[in-house]
């Protein structure tokens, strides 16, 4: 079994760490540090549990095998094989070792994850096999400090399993929820996607105000430890079923002018069994009017990293502005967007919530009250 004082890390999209947190202690799991990229916890099968089912805004969580030394290969072995490999992994289950080295002695990752593998077999008396990974193990050296790690997640967890279609440039799933949960939605209030796309901000708010957890329907990578506790997993589950609202209290509505992407958005809605909760609606922005007093306007528009150097937005996003501070005066905003000129021509004073990446695209959510 899983001590109670497991060390468990929580990988995270750079900016998201004290959403993460808030997360984590909403679970009643106190977390431990707070550093860039990632939060750990302790804990045992259950925290871990509820950490993979319940966590909006993590892609990974991490089980922090052991912390050791090593400046040579046999030392690396040697220490290697006494780590409890038993607790997480099957003799000779297929295994996917992943290195990263800064300023240690050991530099040859290849070689590292060699021997990893031969001490894992030797601590498990057999062999670990080296196709269709299965299982992820994560070996970090810096400064001759080697950190191993077992993922327990498998997939990402951005992948909720209710993406059948794509948009353009898809968000995903993890970085609107994040953005969502740093604007304080709750589901209370009504929201606008105001250029839906595929969906993903209205769907996102959807399992937020259902209180959904956005973990309930897929498979997780501790599923295949050796004490894999499927009857707690099972408690869990009907404990979250049992949470959820049937409807949100305020609309969720998805706007978009492209009724391809609107029907991409349908897709997945009816995957993730939302169409009756989110409306989506086929029109310019110009022409929408608040559905409500107050609210929340979220958006992710397009910039010129994703449609090409020579794009020209400046006019856009003078209109996007005048939306913002005219029609939807009374409302919060929130726009995802790189801190440039795009966001400077929406001639808002906007407030940075956080700085986040996209697609490999530094961006900022900028908020207004």
């Amino acid at each position: 079994m899983v001590p109670k004082d497991n060390l468990y890390f929580a990988i995270i999209a750079p900016g998201f760490e004290p959403i993460c947190a808030a997360e984590l202690s909403a679970l009643g799991i106190v977390p431990e540090q707070i550093e860039p990229g990632g939060v750990s916890f302790r804990g045992g099968l259950r925290e871990l549990y509820l950490a993979n089912l319940w966590l909006r805004s993590a892609s990974r969580i991490l089980v922090r095998l052991g912390d050791l030394t090593a400046r040579d290969f046999p030392t690396l072995y040697q220490r290697l094989v006494r780590l409890p490999w038993g607790r997480f992994v099957k003799p000779a289950q297929a295994c996917d070792f992943k290195v990263s080295c800064r300023n240690s002695r050991l530099t040859h990752s290849g070689r590292i994850a060699d021997t990893c593998r031969e001490a894992m077999a030797k601590a498990l008396g057999g062999s670990c096999q080296e196709a269709e990974a299965r299982l992820a193990v994560f070996i970090r050296l810096v400064d001759d400090r080697c950190t191993v790690s077992v993922d327990s997640s498998g997939a990402l967890l951005h992948r909720r399993g209710y993406r059948q279609a794509h948009g353009a440039a898809p968000l995903r799933e993890t970085l609107a929820a994040g953005c969502l949960l740093a604007c304080g939605y709750d589901g209370s209030r009504p929201l606008l996607d105001l250029m839906t796309g595929s969906g993903t901000f209205a769907i996102e708010a959807a399992l937020i105000a259902q209180n959904r957890a956005p973990g309930a329907t897929r498979s997780f990578a501790f599923m295949a430890w050796p004490k894999y506790r499927a009857g707690l997993w099972q408690q869990l589950l009907e404990e979250a079923h049992s949470k959820a609202r049937v409807r949100p209290a305020a609309a969720i509505i998805g706007v978009d002018n492209n009724p391809k992407v609107l029907a991409a958005a349908q897709l997945n809605l009816a995957q993730s069994e939302l169409q009756e909760v989110v409306e989506l609606r086929c029109c310019d922005m110009r022409d929408v009017e608040p559905p409500a007093a107050d609210g929340l306007l979220i958006c992710n528009p397009p910039y010129g990293e994703r449609l090409g150097k020579n794009a020209s937005l400046s006019g856009f996003y003078a209109q996007l502005g005048q939306l913002y501070a005219q029609r939807f005066s009374s409302w919060r905003g929130a726009i995802l967007c790189p801190d440039n000129r795009l966001i400077r021509a929406s001639g808002i004073a906007w407030e940075t919530l956080l700085q986040t990446v996209n697609g490999g695209i530094k961006v900022s959510l900028f908020g207004k009250r």
